[in-house]
C-alpha cells in the first residue's frame, strides 16, 4: 500500500469499505446508516444532511461540534444547515475563546471541545476570523506537551485540528510536537490505525509535522484491523456504539486516504 495504490490494493480498499458499511447497517443508527451509505456512494451525501435533525436554540456546543463533524466527513461544510450551526456556536464562545458544555468543565475538557471545534469552523466559509484567533490563543496560552504525551489522543487532535487549519504564531511548534507524539502513540500501540489516521483525516492530510508516518502506511494497517464481522472497535471500549463510531472514522479514512 506504500506509494501510488494499484487496482488489487484499490480493490481491497474497496472490499473493506464495503464489509464496514455491512457492519454499520447492522449495528448503527439512522444517522450513522445513512453517512455509511453516502462514503461508499451507496446514496447521496445529501439525503443524509436533509435527515438531520435542526439542533435548535437550545444545542449545546458539544452537540453542535458533532453535527459539524457528520457535515465534515461528509463532505458538506458548505451546506445551508451548516451556516446556522456556525452562528449558533459563535454565539456560544466564551470570552476568553473557548468553549464547554457546562459552566464547571475542567481545563483539559474545554481544551478539547474548543480545538475540535475550532478546526471544524475553520473549514467552513461561515466563521469570523476573530472566532477562531480568539480560541487559537486561548489554546495556545494553555499548551503544555505533558498534555498530549501518552495516552492523551482527544487533547492531540484537538491541538492540531485546530493549529493545522488557524494560523498562529505558535502553530508550527505545537505541531512538530504533536506530530511526534502521534507518531510515538502508533509505533507502541498506544494509538491503532484508525485513530492515528483519524488526526490526518481531521487536518485534511496525507501527512502531518512532525510525524513520518504516510496515509499509505495508515490505510495499510487499517486493512489489518478489521475483524471478521467487518467492523472496527477501540480497545477500551467494546460497545457497539464505540464500535459504530470507530467503523466510522475506518470508513472515513479509507475514503479520504486511500
Amino acid at each position: 500500500m506504500r506509494g501510488a495504490p494499484d487496482a488489487k490494493s484499490r480493490a481491497e480498499v474497496s472490499a473493506a469499505m464495503q464489509r464496514a458499511a455491512a457492519f454499520i447497517e447492522s449495528a448503527g443508527d439512522e444517522v450513522a446508516i445513512g453517512c455509511a451509505r453516502a462514503l461508499i456512494g451507496a446514496q447521496p451525501a445529501s439525503a443524509v444532511v436533509a435527515s438531520l435533525r435542526n439542533p435548535g436554540p437550545e444545542a449545546s456546543p458539544g452537540q453542535l461540534q458533532r453535527t459539524l463533524g457528520i457535515f465534515d466527513d461528509l463532505h458538506c461544510l458548505n451546506a445551508t444547515p451548516v451556516e446556522r450551526t456556525c452562528e449558533r456556536l459563535a454565539a456560544l464562545q466564551q470570552d476568553d475563546g473557548c468553549w464547554s458544555d457546562r459552566p464547571s468543565a475542567a481545563e483539559d475538557e474545554r481544551i478539547v471541545a474548543t480545538g475540535m471545534i475550532a478546526g471544524y469552523l475553520a473549514k467552513t466559509p461561515f466563521v469570523r476570523q476573530s472566532t477562531l484567533a480568539s480560541a487559537a490563543d486561548y489554546l495556545a496560552d494553555r499548551w503544555d506537551p505533558d498534555r498530549i504525551k501518552g495516552a492523551a489522543w482527544e487533547a492531540n487532535a484537538a491541538y492540531f485540528h485546530c493549529f493545522a487549519l488557524v494560523h498562529h504564531e505558535q502553530a508550527d511548534a505545537i505541531l512538530q510536537w504533536c506530530g511526534r507524539e502521534l507518531e510515538r502513540g502508533f509505533l507502541t500501540g498506544v494509538y491503532d490505525a484508525v485513530r492515528t489516521a483519524r488526526v490526518f483525516t481531521l487536518c485534511k492530510a496525507h501527512a502531518l509535522p512532525g510525524s513520518r508516518l504516510t496515509a499509505a502506511e495508515l490505510v495499510a494497517r487499517i486493512l489489518d484491523e478489521q475483524l471478521d464481522d467487518g467492523g472496527y472497535a477501540l480497545a477500551e471500549d467494546g460497545s457497539r456504539r464505540a464500535r459504530v463510531g470507530q467503523t466510522l472514522d475506518a470508513l472515513v479514512a479509507l475514503e479520504r486516504l486511500a
